[in-house]
C-alpha cells in the first residue's frame, strides 16, 4: 500500500538536492514528483511532503540530523527512510539503497536501485 503526501515540482527537488549536496536519481525524483513522499508498505520513504500518517521531516532535515549525529556514511547519502530500529536507509548518487545498523556496526545494501526498494516495501 501507498500513502503519498503530494506532489512536488521540479524547483523543489532541485533546492533539495542542493541542500543536501547529493544528486537524486531519477527514480527518486519521479517518486518526489509524483508523491511527495509517503508510507510504501511499512516504512515510510521520506520527501519532501508527508503523508499524515508520517513524521513531518522532509528528505533535508532527516539527512542533516543524521549527519549532526556523526552517522558517517550519510555524507555521501540522502536519507529516505528510517527502519524499525531507528537506523538510516539512505539512497547513494549511482542508486543504490542502503541501511546503516548502529546494533551491528555494519552496513548493508537493502536494493540496488530505489525502484527495487519500493516494489520491496510494497510485497511486504
Amino acid at each position: 500500500m501507498l500513502l503519498g503526501g503530494g506532489p512536488v515540482s521540479a524547483a523543489e527537488i532541485d533546492a533539495a538536492e542542493q541542500q543536501v549536496g547529493v544528486k537524486f536519481t531519477p527514480d527518486y525524483r519521479e517518486f518526489l514528483e509524483r508523491y511527495g513522499g509517503g508510507m510504501v508498505g511499512s516504512l515510510p520513504v521520506i520527501g519532501l511532503r508527508q503523508a499524515e500518517v508520517m513524521d513531518p521531516e522532509t528528505v533535508v532535515e532527516i539527512t542533516a540530523r543524521f549527519r549532526a549525529d556523526g552517522w558517517e556514511q550519510t555524507y555521501e547519502w540522502v536519507i529516505i527512510s528510517e527502519d524499525l530500529a531507528g537506523n538510516p536507509i539512505g539512497l547513494t548518487e549511482k542508486g543504490e539503497v542502503w541501511v546503516s545498523d548502529h546494533d551491528f556496526g555494519e552496513t548493508v545494501m537493502v536494493a540496488p536501485t530505489f525502484e527495487q526498494f519500493v516494489l520491496q516495501q510494497l510485497k511486504v
